[in-house]
């Protein structure tokens, strides 16, 4: 039986030991424990995901319901009312709701890593320096319900989802919330008050170079962290587990461990493209403050790096949650003692 040992904590362990138990491996677990995301917003494909990597059809049953997001973006833009289809959740919630178990300990010849240090030293590419506030807010009583928003203004943007009638989080990120709030037109018309304590975290693009060594792999938080405002870090977590466990099976299988490793990283590092190209659109939209044109350059820095990596032509698909080559198999097996 293969084993593996998943380090961290959060919903990138709980869909690799999902994956990974379910075909049958020995998972173990280092337990390291970080601060849980008071809310997060699926949408339909991250539902989907959900249920699929967790065999749980309910999982998501009663949870409050987002059918509409409220968008002013950009200077002289009108208010735009959206139709949406998603899901807010607190995160230790769907942690609870999907199923996530205590895992013995122990020690394996494969690791996932969802939390620093990597086991080796290793560098960080970041792209920008802003940070982001955290705080719930009270609803005002004629603010909208089951609705978000979103609204970029001089100093930064502003995003907040409703999680019952009368509550919701925000996100501030930028300056301070205060600060962003007096310069708001949409959202500062929804807040009522605000709550004493909050949370900061960094809110730029990140990513860990290597993202994978020997019989190891970087997943989750350890290995990219996303602009908030891009929003769907549960997919992301989601689709890096599923690779991440994909990649583990077909070495057990008998692919060649360097060529796993150079298609994790290259699937990552297009992954990063992407969310730089998205982060782009929006950071060129945002404003013209001296705040979104100096984040707008970090994303152009990153996107410049990226595309100077070299560019490669895929050897596999995923078929459901196993890796299938696209050429030959002799092209791509290297035979290995068992596992």
């Amino acid at each position: 039986m293969p084993e593996v040992l998943l380090r961290g904590d959060g919903l990138a362990v709980a869909a690799c030991n999902s994956l990974l138990s379910r075909a049958g491996w020995q998972v173990f677990h280092d337990l390291v424990e970080r601060p849980k995301l008071p809310v997060v917003l699926l949408n339909q494909a991250s539902q989907k995901l959900v249920r699929d990597v967790f065999e749980n059809a309910t999982a998501l049953e009663g949870l409050y319901r987002i059918d509409k997001r409220i968008v002013r973006w950009g200077n002289g833009t009108q208010t735009l009312t959206i139709p949406h289809q998603a899901l807010a959740v607190g995160e230790q919630t769907l942690l609870d709701r999907v199923g996530s178990q205590q895992l013995p300990g122990g020690s394996a010849r494969y690791a996932i890593h969802t939390v620093k240090p990597l086991p080796i030293e290793h560098c960080e590419a970041a792209f920008g320096s802003r940070r982001a506030e955290a705080v719930s807010i009270r609803l005002r009583a004629n603010a909208a319900r089951h609705a978000c928003w979103v609204e970029s203004v001089s100093g930064g943007w502003l995003f907040a989802v409703s999680v019952s009638d009368d509550q919701a989080w925000m996100l501030a990120v930028g300056d301070s919330s205060e600060t962003l709030l007096g310069q708001s037109i949409v959202v500062g018309e929804i807040v009522d008050s605000l709550a004493d304590g909050r949370s900061e975290f960094a809110a730029f693009p990140r990513i860990a170079d290597p993202l994978a060594g020997a019989d190891w792999l970087a997943c989750g938080g350890a290995a990219i962290s996303f602009d908030p405002l891009c929003g769907e870090g549960t997919g992301h977590a989601l689709r890096e587990a599923i690779l991440a466990t994909a990649i583990l099976k077909a070495h057990v299988r008998g692919l060649d461990w360097a060529a796993m490793q150079s298609l994790y990283e290259q699937r990552l590092r297009g992954g990063m493209r992407r969310h730089l190209e998205q982060c782009h659109q929006l950071y060129s939209s945002g404003g013209q403050s001296e705040w979104w044109l100096s984040e707008l350059a970090s994303v152009e820095t990153g996107l410049r790096r990226i595309e100077r990596e070299h560019q490669w032509a895929p050897a596999f698909r995923l078929e459901g949650f196993d890796l299938v080559p696209l050429k030959p198999l002799e092209d791509v097996f290297h035979l290995q003692d068992p596992v």
